[in-house]
């Protein structure tokens, strides 16, 4: 099998619906990946942070899993997050993706206990051995880990284990994407997971980028990087900064519970959320719609689906 990994372009972060019940909305999620592959997306990354994966039980993200690929089919690359606080948990959701032939995998660090980074780099080189055939990437995001991996664990890995192709970062520095693309050695594929800084980020060299707000607004998000890839670089700018104005329309609230209003406002079965994660009252949901009726040019952004 070869290694197929990340497309170019936009990844959406895809959102997990669920019922009142808080199972897995299995109807909802194949609506809503009719409308991304819709909307032009160019891949499909279930059970990240916006997907809730880590909520989950393994089962449950397995289950989810094959929902996915069984419905995308040959319509668009899936990666899924595997993810995990411990490496056989993380491993064995490698493999299971692995099998189900999907485009590569990507695996958030280990969160609640610190590592050093002989640590990590065992945790990882077992995860892409668990999954030796298809791409793996590492997923960098210090605000939900609580810390980072850094540059000089992710250059190694990548230059040391074949199957480790890149890295999905969703910090806010556009100077570690640059410290990433500026190593020597494997070049990695690097892909922004903040809806902020996909524009700088292509300028430098990034592959692509994974996005939450995709999943309301992907014409918005495939159309930011379409107009870079053309050389429309006042459109793109201008695109970036509508997209920006939704994400600070989300600000200050939990951010996956805002991302399923945005769902909601375009008519979009995004459900509730796997407690803990609150959802929006209705006055959070106000606050949002306000700040986003306060901007003109997110209106056609935002038409309700047919």
């Amino acid at each position: 099998m070869s290694q197929k990994g990340a497309p170019p372009g936009i990844v959406c972060a895809l959102a997990t619906p669920f019922g009142k019940d808080e199972t897995v909305d299995l109807p909802a999620l194949r609506l809503l990946l009719d409308f991304q592959i819709e909307g032009g997306m160019h891949g499909i990354f279930p059970l990240g942070t916006t997907g809730e994966g880590v909520l989950l039980d393994p089962h449950e993200r397995m289950a989810v899993a094959e929902a996915v690929v069984e419905h995308v089919g040959d319509r668009a690359p899936v990666l899924v997050h595997c993810g995990a606080p411990d490496t056989k948990t993380a491993a064995d959701l490698a493999r299971h993706a692995a099998g189900l032939g999907v485009a590569g995998v990507a695996t958030v660090a280990p969160y609640y206990f610190a590592y050093d980074a002989d640590d990590l780099f065992r945790h990882f080189v077992t995860v892409a051995e668990a999954s030796p055939d298809i791409a793996n990437y590492l997923y960098e995001n210090p605000e939900r880990v609580g810390y980072s991996l850094g540059v000089s664990l992710v250059t190694r890995l990548i230059n040391e284990v074949p199957n480790i192709r890149g890295i999905k970062d969703t910090g806010d520095s556009i100077g570690r994407l640059q410290a990433y693309l500026a190593q020597t050695g494997e070049v990695p594929e690097v892909y922004v997971g903040n809806n902020m800084t996909i524009l700088p980020a292509l300028v430098i060299g990034a592959r692509g980028a994974v996005s939450a707000l995709a999943n309301a607004v992907p014409e918005l998000v495939v159309r930011l990087f379409d107009a870079f890839g053309e050389g429309n670089v006042g459109e793109a700018r201008a695109l970036q900064v509508s997209l920006a104005r939704v994400h600070l329309a989300c600000g200050g609230l939990s951010y996956v519970g805002a991302v399923k209003h945005l769902m909601v406002r375009r008519g979009l079965p995004a459900g509730g959320t796997r407690a803990p994660q609150p959802s929006m009252t209705p006055d959070q949901a106000k606050l949002i719609d306000e700040r986003l009726d306060s901007w003109d040019d997110l209106e056609p952004w935002f038409a309700p689906v047919s």
